[in-house]
């Protein structure tokens, strides 16, 4: 079940949410607030520049930080890990996941569709299912258009205790290819000043065009 710019654009109903980003959501549950992240790491850490020649998805990370790949999952089949040497379960992760209905869209029909208001109050809505959402924006790089959204981990049995002290920037951008998501998740005490960092990491990374 996903959400596609091919639906919106065909005004179909939404039968469905937006996988992306509900995968998205799963993720710093389970690999930033939990030590297995560690345990996924499948190259070393690297300050040049990573590509995956499979798909064209690279990233060139900024000052400061460093890249890793990490293993693929069923719906992001390339992973970048984009973090601070002081990043313990902070940091970033860079994916993409194929969307093979995007390919008969010109960029900028994308662009029109996911900075639409109708796609941005899904996403809001969907991030919101396990998330307190305080800002969401338009969020463009390079002319390839997308969403930013930021969020605090909703209270729950189950939640570590850790949760409530993240805070998590969603960054989603949307090519005939397919979707570049970046997460980002930072201490909430010093997430403001850390959030143009993030910004950068998202702008860092090349997505599939």
């Amino acid at each position: 079940m996903a959400l596609t710019v091919g639906s919106v654009r065909a005004n179909a109903f939404f039968q469905c949410v937006v996988q992306g980003i509900v995968m998205a959501l799963r993720w710093p549950i389970r690999m930033c607030l939990d030590a297995s992240l560690a345990l996924a790491l499948i190259s070393p850490a690297a300050a040049e520049p990573l590509r995956d020649e499979s798909t064209g998805l690279a990233i060139d990370p900024p000052q400061g930080y460093i890249a890793r790949v990490l293993a693929p999952t069923p719906t992001f089949v390339v992973r970048f890990e984009v973090k601070k040497p002081s990043d313990r379960d902070t940091g970033c992760q860079v994916a993409f996941t194929p969307l093979p209905q995007n390919a008969e869209l010109k960029q900028s029909e994308i662009n029109d569709i996911v900075e639409g208001q109708r796609w941005i109050d899904l996403a809001r809505a969907t991030v919101a299912i396990n998330y307190d959402v305080s800002a969401t924006d338009r969020f463009n790089v390079n002319g390839i258009g997308g969403i930013a959204m930021i969020g605090d981990f909703k209270p729950r049995p189950g939640l570590p205790a850790r949760a409530q002290d993240v805070r998590t920037l969603f960054m989603l951008v949307e090519t005939p290819k397919g979707r570049t998501t970046t997460i980002c998740v930072g201490e909430k005490q010093d997430f403001d000043a850390r959030r143009a960092e993030f910004e950068n990491v998202a702008r860092s990374a090349s997505p599939p065009r």
